[in-house]
Order: structure tokens, then sequence, then C-alpha cells
């Protein structure tokens, strides 16, 4: 015959078991990371303090250690985010937005703010834009290179009707489209703006990951094509892979799957790298350098953001020499190094909430 005090054992065994069961698979060694998933390095175990104040420090280092590192803590992460998404079909991680059929959006870096159109440009900021990048174009004049601006646009500007029902932006327009404006109305530097020509193109394919942050090969080639105002001959290909980006940022990766929608150049790229931060990294290095023989142009320098990783092969078969570095800032040692025919600054929408352009110095030129 079970009675109150069997069940009360029986609960006090199952409570016993439930807390001891994640250390005892942490001194065991099956902990796993987690680090690709929640785009952070994890907490290292602090070092045995020496001294008053580090052991002061030392309770707090290992809290945040051990939360990092408990048994199970990825399976829980995971059973988490499988039931938040497939029960209440939301998000488990505060970055990333579920939008309608499939379409995930980036909610951090600003993204939000800029999708709402909530702070506008002020006078003086876009002023200081005008002044930056017309010095920038005449110091790269002077070393006989030319200069190009061009803004591309995040997943929400292009794609709004897949987000959220409940998101809802004003009537202003977006900063990056206000850049744009005022810089073709009142500046001599050129302004490539891919806010119509991605629209426009919108309506034949789908320029951007479903699952991703950024677009797609059939996206970025409308970025190269109002560029270099020239085209690939390039075959459309559709694979199916793990999700990328956002399903990572998710743990979800194996479970929502993305289309990618690809271009294959029906002719082997002749652009070969040459140098490279992180060979496992491949476009998406901080800087990548390729050359490719008998090209019609010189040398180009891009300076850029993750937009930029797509555009990389197709860009490369234009110039002997090309160097793509992920920062926005004119770096005026690789200019002189390099010698460009024409610089690039790559800047993609959610940027103008935060990023104000400044030039370092700007050396005379040398004789």
């Amino acid at each position: 015959m079970i009675t109150r005090k069997h069940t009360d054992w029986l609960l006090i065994t199952i409570f016993l078991a439930v807390i001891c069961t994640p250390l005892a698979v942490q001194l065991a060694g099956s902990a796993t990371r987690t680090e690709s998933h929640e785009k952070r390095s994890l907490a290292k175990m602090p070092v045995w303090p020496e001294a008053w104040a580090a052991l002061c420090k030392w309770p707090t280092e290992f809290t945040a250690y051990y939360g990092d590192h408990f048994g199970l803590r990825s399976k829980l992460i995971r059973w988490h985010a499988v039931a938040v998404y497939r029960g209440l079909g939301m998000s488990p991680s505060d970055k990333v937005l579920v939008g309608r059929d499939g379409w995930l959006y980036y909610a951090d870096d600003y993204s939000l703010e800029d999708y709402r159109s909530l702070v506008p440009f002020k006078q003086e900021e876009l002023e200081q834009w005008k002044k930056v990048l017309e010095e920038r174009q005449d110091w790269l004049a002077q070393r006989g290179a030319k200069f190009m601006l061009v803004l591309a646009c995040d997943k929400y500007v292009i794609y709004p009707e897949f987000l959220p029902a409940g998101m809802r932006r004003t009537d202003a327009p977006y900063r990056v489209d206000v850049l744009a404006d005022y810089l073709k109305k009142n500046s001599r530097v050129p302004v490539v703006s891919l806010h119509e020509p991605l629209v426009e193109a919108k309506k034949h394919d789908r320029l951007y990951q479903r699952t991703d942050t950024h677009w797609n090969d059939r996206g970025a080639y409308v970025g190269y094509r109002e560029i270099v105002k020239s085209t690939h001959d390039l075959q459309p290909v559709e694979v199916t892979t793990p999700g990328w980006d956002l399903a990572r940022m998710m743990g979800l990766d194996d479970i929502i799957h993305e289309q990618d929608l690809r271009l294959v150049p029906r002719q082997a790229r002749r652009a070969r790298v040459v140098e490279q931060d992180r060979p496992d990294a491949l476009w998406n290095n901080g800087r990548v350098a390729l050359e490719c023989a008998g090209a019609p142009g010189g040398k180009m320098v891009m300076f850029r953001d993750s937009f930029g990783s797509a555009l990389v092969p197709m860009l490369a078969e234009h110039f002997k020499r090309s160097l793509f570095l992920w920062q926005y800032d004119l770096d005026t040692k690789v200019i002189e190094q390099e010698k460009p025919d024409l610089v690039i600054l790559l800047i993609t929408s959610r940027r103008m909430q935060w990023y104000q352009p400044a030039n370092p110095p700007l050396p005379a030129k040398s004789d």
C-alpha cells in the first residue's frame, strides 16, 4: 500500500535526481559548448585568487562560469528552443523575430529602431556625412583613385510583408533613403542606393535568405550590377541547407532549413585568393585579397560590412587586384600601399542608426 510517506520519499528522490544530474554530467565531462548558437564566448574557469581583491571577484566569476558550463545546459537550451518555436511559434532568442511563412528577422543591432524610423537624421549629421565623404573623395583623387558609396538594405526594408503582424512603423522614410537623397542632391560623391533596384528585382525572384540576416546570391547580384554596370553568365541553382545565422541563433538550424537560391558561374571564375586572415572564413574574412589576370579593371579596395561578403567573388572578376576589408573607416596606410584605382564604401541600412563617419588625419600627398 502506497502511503503519504512513500510519496514524499519518491518526490524527494526525484527532486534530488533532477538537481544533481547536471552536476554529475558535468563531472563526467559530457557538457557541450554552445558558442556558435549564442554568438558569444562562454565564460572561462576563473583562476584561484591569490589576493584579497581577486578573492572578492571570484564568486561572481565562478557563477558566470558555472552558468555557462553546467551539465545538460546545451540540451536544456535545445529543448526550450524547440518547445517555444514549435509549440508557440515564437523565437527562443531575443535577437530573432519569427515572421510569417518561415521568414526570420534580426532584432539586434538597432534593426527594429531602423525599421520603425523612430529617430530621423539631424541636419548636422547629414552635413557631417557630406563633409567626411567629400574629404575622402578629394584625398583619394589626389592619389588617382575614384570613390563610391554603396548603400545596401536590410531584409525588413525589402521584405516588410513577412514581419510579425504586430510590427508597425512610422510614415517617416528610412534613414538610408534620407542619406542617399541628401547626398545625391547636395554632394558630388557618387552614391549607389540599392533600395529601388532590390524592390524592383524582388518581383521576379527571392533576394534574401529566409533564415539569415543577409541577401542571397541573387540579391547580391542586384548590388553587383548597380556597382559595375555589368553582368555575369550565371546559372540559378537551388540548394536545401541547414538554417543560416538566425536559425543558428535560435539553436534550431537543423530543424529550420534554408532554400538557398544560388547563382553559379557557367564558366570557372578567374579570380584567385592571394591573401586572407582565416582560410576557413572564405568571403567573411576581415581581410581578403584576390587577383584576376586579364580583368578589365585595375585595383580596387572595398571597405564593407557583412553584406559585402556575397559581392566578393563577383566584383573580384573585374579587377586585377581587389582587397576587401571588414571596416568602415578609411585606412590611409592601406590606400598608400595598394594604390587603388577605385575605393568603395559599402554600408547597410541598420548601421545608419549609430554609425557617424569620421576621417583620420589625412596626410598630404607625398611627391
